[in-house]
């Protein structure tokens, strides 16, 4: 606070550190701390405090810790609950500014909150700040963008990421040396990563000349983990009845909507033949062939009949019952009627238009209409798209889509919201949402449900011989 006096005040704190735990798994909601770091910037130190790394030496499933990486029972660590009683205080102050890195301060809000205590002043996030910065990033990931710019603010030599030393688990089972040096690397990246972002946002210019970026951050990106996290544990309270209503309401105007469609368009029995010959022409010529085929054996069969009877009344045999078969054969075949193997006799493999149908929307958008297909802008190598994205920009650009583009707006009313909602409620009747800022290819924030562990988990606290206790 007093030598860096007002350094961060554009953020609202008077100091700043990077801090990071390290847990059981990624869970939110389940999986617990075992450890915090942090980066102390002006002394250029870094510090791992372990508390929850447990000892599983020949346990099943966790073959490959060696005596060298596991953690073993009476291996020095802290106590827990004073960690925490340690830590808590400054963690909590708002006015102490705190960067978690890559992605993960929302999941160590959630840590804490677990713990008994709220983080104060997260104003800071790597991944926010990199989507921010750059848009166009191959890989977001901590170590990746370490190993790309970090010679830019003194970090050279090679990275090692989470996966090349723990693998896809918890770093629980392994000694606190270990988990100690990564965690403390860990640390000392997002700090490096944050201040050489914060200079950049600094400085970046603007069309006004005066290099806001910065200052979009302060104001909004910054209050933004922990809003998430509030968010997404308070939950939402849903409106079932009003819900209810507006699904009967749009389900009407729906089914108004899509009669709409029928009507302006006119499609029609020759509209659904054509649609059929067209978007079925390969099915259509595989028919005539076979058509063909079969017309040719049947044709060929009544010719040898023929050739054989006549053999037979040459030769006097007309009492043979092979005469008497082949008459009977050949009387069957000439009565038999077979289609010409054309296209208009082949049968139709489309009864009907469906909306929801990619091929039937594609026919109508881009031959019924012939609007002219803008499908390679969005879609590199593809054509004749009917994806979400290509269709909002037809519906904002074409008129003649007036009445598809309002069915697309009820049916996403319908399918993203009104119906969907009621099936995500959590136990305690509330919408829990995990919010992701740049979550989407846009850059727009990405929502989801907390979806749980896999069922496979209650596995984990079987035993042999014993029927769970939830049976």
């Amino acid at each position: 606070m007093t030598e860096w006096r007002d350094r961060f005040r554009i953020l609202g704190v008077d100091t700043m550190t990077a801090g990071d735990f390290e847990g059981t798994g990624v869970d939110t909601y389940i999986d617990l701390s075992i450890g915090f770091s942090i980066w102390l910037p002006l002394l250029n130190e870094g510090y791992y405090l372990p508390y929850g790394h447990v000892d599983m030496r020949g346990e099943l499933g966790f073959e490959f810790l060696t005596e060298q990486s596991a953690f073993k029972a009476g291996d020095p660590q802290l106590t827990r609950s004073k960690v925490i009683a340690a830590i808590s205080p400054y963690l909590s102050r708002p006015n102490h500014g705190k960067t978690f890195h890559m992605g993960s301060a929302r999941y160590d809000l959630h840590v804490a909150i677990k713990d008994g205590y709220e983080i104060g002043g997260c104003v800071w996030d790597t991944l926010d700040a990199m989507n921010l910065l750059n848009e166009h990033e191959e890989s977001y990931g901590l170590k990746p963008l370490i190993a790309k710019y970090g010679r830019l603010f003194g970090i050279d030599g090679e990275i090692f990421t989470f996966e090349d030393l723990f693998g896809n688990r918890s770093p629980a089972p392994f000694n606190t040396e270990l988990v100690g040096i990564y965690a403390i690397n860990d640390v000392k990246y997002g700090w490096k990563l944050f201040e050489w972002q914060y200079e950049m946002m600094a400085q970046a210019p603007s069309a006004d000349g005066k290099g806001r970026l910065l200052e979009c951050y302060a104001r909004i990106d910054s209050k933004l983990p922990e809003t998430d996290v509030f968010l997404a544990r308070c939950g939402f309270e849903i409106d079932l009845e009003g819900l209810a209503k507006l699904e009967a309401e749009f389900t009407q105007k729906l089914e108004e909507a899509k009669r709409a469609v029928i009507e302006t368009y006119g499609i029609d029995a020759e509209f659904v033949r054509k649609m059929d010959r067209t978007i079925n022409a390969k099915k259509v010529a595989d028919w005539i062939a076979a058509q063909e085929r079969k017309i040719a054996r049947r044709d060929e069969a009544i010719a040898k009949l023929k050739a054989s009877i006549a053999a037979d009344e040459a030769a006097g045999k007309t009492h043979l019952k092979r005469y008497a078969d082949a008459k009977t054969r050949l009387a069957e075949l000439e009565a038999e009627v077979l289609v010409p193997a054309d296209e208009k006799h082949a049968p139709l493999f489309t009864e009907e238009f469906s909306i929801t149908n990619g091929n039937h929307l594609a026919y109508l958008i881009y031959d019924h209409l012939g609007i002219r297909d803008r499908t390679p802008q969005f879609k590199r190598g593809k054509t004749r798209s009917t994806a979400a994205d290509v269709m909002e920009a037809y519906y904002a650009e074409e008129e003649a889509l007036k009445p598809l583009a309002t069915v697309a707006a009820y049916e996403k009313l319908l399918n993203t919201y009104v119906t969907k909602i009621p099936q995500a409620l959590e136990a305690d009747g509330r919408l829990h949402s995990e919010f992701k800022a740049g979550g989407t290819a846009t850059g727009r924030y990405s929502s989801s449900g907390y979806s749980g562990r896999p069922i496979d988990i209650l596995r984990e606290f079987e035993t042999e011989g014993d029927e769970p206790p939830w049976d």
